[in-house]
């Protein structure tokens, strides 16, 4: 077995540098290679983190010293990249959202599979220090059985004029696909429980997404009877990200950094800012050892059902039940 894991990136923006900070503080990981539709950042990414620039994906896939990739694109190349990767035999880690179908998935999901290789899913949440903890205290039954889960994210976010984001094409909806995969993936995975039921609704709140809903709120039923209820806008100009967890012994109030249990405040070990290291180091570490990930795609796959669901739920103006979903397959 290597002790040291050689990677290259497909996309050298914003994301994929936090991918790239993280490595530096890492030993067993070694960025190898940097493609990007823009060379001179592939270039400006290369003098800061080492690798070489690739002219073209197929370069990247073809170069037999890359062992796995980190795809950080815009979210409708997802799909036929991590496809590409895995029958080039390279592991991947792709930025969430994982696609923008359901069908997309489980294509990347047989891909990886047919090749034998890893697919995870940049869940950073799942990463962060906080998150963690309050997915042990729960587990331990600090709060007894949970019954309700409130969670809400609201922003207003603008990445200016003609940005991918706000392209239905490339970026998916904003709301859902931006932001929703850590919000709906963090409420199934901290109490390990599937969702079963949707009912969403979503609305144009603000004329600035081209048509498309920028808020919706969803309900959903879990496996074990819990209720879970999230709210989520990109037009709302006083912001709020925070859950509450209510269980038959207990409650919890969470932040990014904050976590209050019973009123009391609970130290917790480590920062936000974590997260990114903690996600790349497990990445590293499975591809290493053969391992899964926490996140892997077939986890990650139950969170983008349940983005597809909401869209059907607001939609239809029905419940969803998941089942459904997954009978597609």
């Amino acid at each position: 077995m290597s002790d040291k894991l050689l990677v290259g990136f497909i996309g050298a923006g914003n994301i994929a540098r936090s991918h790239m900070e993280a490595i530096k503080a890492l030993e067993q990981i070694e960025i190898a290679a940097i493609v990007d539709a823009d060379g001179s950042r592939a270039e400006a990414a290369t003098e800061e983190f080492g690798g070489r620039v690739c002219a073209d994906l197929d370069g990247l896939l073809a170069d037999e010293t890359v062992q796995a990739v980190h795809v950080c694109t815009p979210h409708n190349q997802h799909v036929d990249q991590v496809v590409a990767a895995a029958r080039a035999g390279k592991h991947v880690l792709v930025e969430k959202p994982m696609a923008l179908t359901l069908a997309d998935c489980d294509r990347m999901i047989a891909a990886s599979k047919e090749a034998g290789k890893l697919l995870m899913v940049g869940q950073v949440l799942r990463y962060w220090p906080i998150y963690r903890q309050v997915r042990e205290m729960i587990r331990d039954g600090k709060i007894g059985a949970v019954g309700h889960q409130m969670r809400r994210r609201y922003s207003r976010f603008d990445p200016g004029e003609g940005h991918w984001y706000l392209n239905p094409e490339m970026g998916g909806n904003c709301v859902l696909h931006a932001f929703g995969p850590h919000e709906y993936d963090v409420l199934h995975w901290m109490i390990d429980s599937p969702v079963v039921q949707v009912y969403a609704r979503g609305t144009e709140s603000a004329d600035r997404l081209a048509g498309q809903c920028d808020s919706y709120s969803a309900l959903m039923t879990h496996a074990n009877g819990a209720v879970s209820v999230l709210s989520q806008t990109v037009s709302c100009h006083s912001g709020a990200w925070d859950q509450h967890v209510v269980g038959s012994l207990g409650s919890m109030f969470i932040t990014s950094q904050k976590l209050v249990v019973d009123g009391e405040d609970v130290e917790v070990e480590g920062a936000a800012a974590d997260g990114m290291r903690n996600q790349v180091a497990e990445f590293a570490a499975c591809c290493l050892k053969g391992e899964t990930p926490d996140a892997s795609g077939e986890s990650v796959r139950h969170t983008m059902a349940l983005i597809e669901a909401v869209q059907l739920s607001s939609v239809r103006g029905e419940a969803v039940e998941l089942a459904e979903l997954d009978s597609q397959i």
